[in-house]
């Protein structure tokens, strides 16, 4: 569950002249308020225009496209509405010197030539031991196709197939996040030890077709059932055991799934929540707030505001458009005309998507206590997004009530999130940290699989 969410947009045309001298990948650095912040820009003129995307790895942006890229007279402008933010620039030579420009604030950012390379080392590397292959499946109940890619292990006759579903926010198959690419390394761990993976991007992401922004947990859930179809007819892979690993809010549907699909062998819940939707999002705000010295009083304001603003939400089943206009009129109300309508607006926006909203419903009680097969809960002690005290004791009174012998919770110490090896959990060490995912947790995720499974 990423707490940046970001919103992909149509590039528009820009007028451009000499784009063979601005277009590649540039890099540079924002140094804002004793914080150093790194950006990449990848611009690139696939037909008559330009184009550029932008990666922020501290703040978990991947890929964020630009409205609109011109550059003409050695002036670059690029524009990224969504975030609020111009780049203005010119070229001298093999840099581009200018202005970082967010809320009309201008911060200086000069740009280098060359990619932003983070070190990782447990980026998988080719050739590999393990059979690669790029895969597409629909889900005829929406009528998109998902684009993905499926790993097997050579030699090995039937093995299990984990399917991973991913966190919020729209990832792509790999689950690039924070400079990481979190699936990708997962799947290749698994496949390398005998385990087959399919990883896939969602809708609306990668190579995969329908809409992002309008799907909801039902929408995700329809998505990931369409994956476990696709395996029980593959020919490779029809008489192997299909399960399921969720991580975050894929700790939410793939659960839900196992409650009511007999096809699931077995689920992996990682950092996957057990409290309700409106509860955890509450407790994530608290969480992050306290390890970036909110004052506490500042704190309980915000859990006041949106726990009624949440309040509003469930209480509400009407479509999307009336929950918005029903949260927008609300937050009017409790703010009062002290606080500007554009301010009421963007908050009633960030908290009224339809994968907001359906998580904000969701009760993982309800059907993590109707799971039959084998399903294993991981957290890490250190997850301020999914804090893990409240919600393991959740799933665990979740399990004894569902009478699993085969159900099971862990909490490993000093991990964060996205089961990184963590000094505080907090969201800016996501990126600065080298290590993808801990080797205990990959070692720990693979015996248990193997162990709950007919190799």
């Amino acid at each position: 569950m990423r707490t940046l969410i970001i919103l992909a947009v149509t590039c528009l045309t820009g007028f451009i002249s000499h784009a063979q001298n601005v277009t590649g990948d540039w890099k540079g650095t924002v140094n804002f308020q004793g914080q150093s912040i790194d950006f990449a820009f990848h611009i690139t003129q696939p037909q008559d225009s330009l184009h550029t995307t932008m990666d922020i790895p501290s703040q978990g942006l991947t890929g964020g496209k630009a409205a609109n890229t011109a550059y003409t007279n050695d002036t670059l402008k690029v524009d990224f509405p969504q975030f609020k933010m111009r780049y203005i620039g010119v070229t001298k030579n093999d840099s581009i010197q200018g202005n970082l420009i967010q809320n009309n604030f201008p911060v200086p950012l000069t740009l280098a030539k060359g990619a932003l390379v983070l070190n990782r080392p447990q980026q998988p590397k080719a050739p590999f031991n393990y059979d690669v292959q790029e895969v597409t499946f629909k889900n005829k109940e929406e009528n998109i196709t998902l684009a993905g890619t499926l790993t097997l292990p050579k030699d090995i006759k039937n093995p299990p197939i984990a399917v991973i579903i991913s966190g919020s926010g729209p990832q792509n198959r790999d689950g690039d996040m924070f400079g990481h690419s979190l699936y990708y390394v997962l799947a290749d761990y698994l496949s390398s030890n005998g385990i087959g993976v399919l990883r896939y991007d969602e809708r609306g992401v990668g190579a995969s077709t329908g809409t992002f922004e309008t799907a909801g947990i039902a929408q995700f859930t329809s998505d990931a059932t369409a994956a476990i179809a696709y395996l029980k007819k593959y020919k490779k892979t029809k008489y192997s055991q299909v399960g399921l690993i969720g991580h975050s809010i894929g700790g939410i549907i793939a659960p839900q799934i196992a409650a009511t699909n007999a096809d699931v062998a077995f689920t992996v819940m990682l950092a996957g929540p057990g409290i309700p939707g409106n509860e955890l999002m509450l407790s994530q705000k608290e969480a992050m707030e306290r390890l970036m010295n909110v004052p506490e009083a500042q704190i309980k304001q915000g859990q006041d505001l949106l726990g009624y603003a949440y309040d509003v939400i469930i209480q509400n089943d009407g479509t999307n458009a009336a929950i918005k206009d029903a949260v927008n009129l609300a937050l009017k109300e409790k703010l009062g005309p002290m606080v500007p309508l554009q301010q009421v607006e963007a908050i009633t926006d960030q908290i009224t998507t339809p994968e907001i909203v359906s998580l904000l419903k969701a009760t993982p009680a309800s059907y993590l206590s109707a799971i039959k097969s084998p399903v294993i809960a991981l957290n890490g002690k250190k997850d301020f997004q999914v804090p893990y005290e409240q919600n393991i004791a959740a799933i665990k009174e979740a399990f004894a009530a569902g009478n699993n012998e085969n159900a099971r919770t862990v909490a490993f110490d000093d991990l964060n999130h996205l089961f990184q090896e963590s000094t505080t959990g907090a969201l800016s060490e996501y990126s600065e940290i080298e290590q993808t995912m801990a080797p205990k947790v990959l070692a720990f995720i693979t015996k248990w699989i193997k162990e709950h499974t007919n190799d």
